[in-house]
């Protein structure tokens, strides 16, 4: 996974204004976690990868949605619940998730999709990049970690990691 030299401070606060956070419950229905099954040919076929873009800040999101859209088809959801509905309906190839989001942490999002779909590609794009994030990451197997400030080559760089790695040919 690429990033710039980790940061770890266990006592950063925001490392404790996120462990604090809530903690949404996410859940899939029975005929969503088969829909999400079912996909999993289609999405591996498709020439043109689809996103699903789950980013709280205004800013960031736009910039990621304005310098994909011309070329991918993205979602977008402000939270983890509106994720975690667009995720059922879309089945995207892709997710970009950012950690820090109102209603969950993006670390926990990540571990529920791997969860009930281990075949899900999940890049963390976030200004987070302490120890601790870049480990759960790899404990939840993602395929990327992208710090901000992002140029738009690395994303790139992940989609074309994704593209390899399914054997999709553009």
């Amino acid at each position: 996974m690429a990033s710039s030299e980790p940061k770890s401070s266990p006592d950063d606060p925001k490392l404790k204004k996120e462990q604090a956070k809530p903690a949404l419950n996410p859940l899939f229905t029975a005929e969503q976690l088969q829909y999400i099954k079912n996909s999993s040919a289609e999405r591996r076929a498709l020439m043109v990868p689809t996103l699903l873009i789950v980013e709280d800040q205004e800013f960031s999101r736009k910039l990621l949605e304005g310098s994909l859209r011309a070329t991918y088809e993205c979602y977008s959801a402000v939270n983890a619940a509106q994720a975690v509905a667009l995720y059922a309906e879309h089945v995207p190839c892709i997710v970009l998730l950012d950690i820090e989001l109102p209603d969950m942490n993006g670390h926990d999002l990540a571990a529920f999709i791997k969860r009930h779909d281990p075949e899900s590609f999940i890049v963390m794009v976030t200004a987070n990049h302490y120890e601790n994030d870049i480990k759960r990451a790899v404990e939840n197997k993602v395929q990327g970690f992208v710090t901000k400030p992002f140029s738009k080559q690395k994303i790139v760089d992940c989609i074309d990691k994704y593209m390899r790695e399914r054997k999709v040919k553009p």
